[in-house]
């Protein structure tokens, strides 16, 4: 229960002012005192704090509205932030509020929402996503849906869900994973090893995931889906083990195990919709596109051969599964569906990274280290 209230407020879309923001007027460095003026450090705030996610790209831009002047009811597949910087405003749809100076405009997810500029001015703002490309980055293949006038977006309707995933995985194809597999010979022995390296500890970590999401049951359909998709996957980190000829494994990354966990965690606290969606939809999504790419690097290997012959319909069998059901939430879906997303680009960029470069980054802030 608790985990679904933070996940539900989270999937809120709200309105923060400038001065509900804590102050931070000075700081202490090397035992002087130093004037800040007024310093509102936005991770200050319960709500930005847990909107803003620790690890992103982020996206900017400028955007400006002229007095009477809309931006239409939309949404889009990503977080999204809005901050009023000079001027007056109108927000409306799943929030409707005046905006001031300061205001700051949180938008989860599949959120309706548009904006009217007011005031003599209207506003400038600044428009801010933390995953991907920013909304207009792309202008011919633009990151939002326009809502028609006295609709509301059909979320009742599956194919919505199915429209994200293809958004997803066809973003996932640009991902510094399929880029590595892509540009490193095959003579870069050292690059496959640390590939394979990383990719044996993810391989551990979804051995686990699966097995814990048959062991918390389900309905007969669910629990019959997760105990063949057990059977289709197991013993599949061991022949990635001796790929590697059992070596042992040395990479040490806080972040990786972080993430992986965060999806072993979710088996535990979600809904069986929800576990379908991130096994089915994020992790086989991503891995059928990822294994097939992999050839290129791995074709003579039994282990990516047989990945890309039996994973081929995990991500369909599941979409069947969950659609035949009837009974979901698709607007939550979407979230869950972002969420996983989110995760697990950033656990397969560790895994690029490291393979890249034979290290990953831990950086303490400066002020930790002192303390230490």
């Amino acid at each position: 229960m608790k985990e679904q209230q933070k996940l539900t407020n989270l999937n809120t879309m709200k309105v923060i002012s400038r001065s509900s923001i804590p102050v931070i007027s000075s700081v202490m460095i090397d035992n002087v005192a130093h004037n800040l003026g007024q310093l509102l450090d936005f991770r200050k705030h319960s709500n930005l704090a847990s909107f803003i996610p620790e690890n992103a790209r982020p996206s900017f831009a400028w955007t400006k509205l002229r007095p009477n002047e809309e931006l239409a009811a939309h949404e889009h597949p990503t977080s999204s932030m809005i901050i009023i910087c000079e001027g007056q405003g109108e927000v409306f749809g799943d929030c409707e509020q005046e905006l001031i100076a300061g205001d700051i405009v949180i938008v989860p997810p599949h959120h309706k929402h548009g904006f009217w500029g007011r005031g003599e001015n209207g506003f400038w703002a600044l428009s801010i996503q933390f995953e991907g490309a920013g909304l207009y980055e792309n202008v011919e293949n633009a990151r939002v849906h326009f809502i028609e006038e006295g609709k509301t977006p059909q979320n009742n309707n599956f194919s919505v869900l199915l429209d994200d995933q293809k958004y997803f995985m066809d973003s996932f194809k640009s991902h510094p994973l399929i880029q590595l597999v892509h540009s490193t010979s095959k003579e870069d022995t050292a690059t496959h090893g640390r590939l394979l390296e990383a990719l044996n500890i993810w391989g551990n970590w979804f051995q686990r995931i699966i097995y814990l999401r048959a062991a918390v049951g389900g309905s007969k359909t669910y629990q019959d889906l997760a105990e063949q998709h057990i059977l289709e996957e197991v013993g599949h980190n061991t022949s990635l083990l001796k790929m590697r000829g059992n070596k042992a494994i040395t990479l040490n990354d806080p972040i990786l195990d972080a993430t992986a966990s965060w999806f072993f965690e979710k088996m535990l606290s979600s809904t069986i919709e929800e576990k379908t969606v991130l096994v089915h939809f994020v992790l086989e999504g991503a891995g059928e596109i990822f294994h097939t790419e992999a050839l290129h690097l791995f074709g003579n290997s039994s282990h990516f051969k047989t990945h890309v012959e039996e994973d081929e319909n995990h991500f369909e069998i599941g979409a069947h599964v969950l659609e035949a059901s009837g009974d979901y939430d698709i607007e939550r879906l979407r979230v869950v569906l972002s969420r996983g997303w989110e995760m697990f680009n950033l656990l397969l960029s560790r895994i690029a990274y490291f393979a890249e470069h034979g290290y990953v980054e831990q950086v303490t802030h400066p002020i930790y280290e002192k303390a230490s």
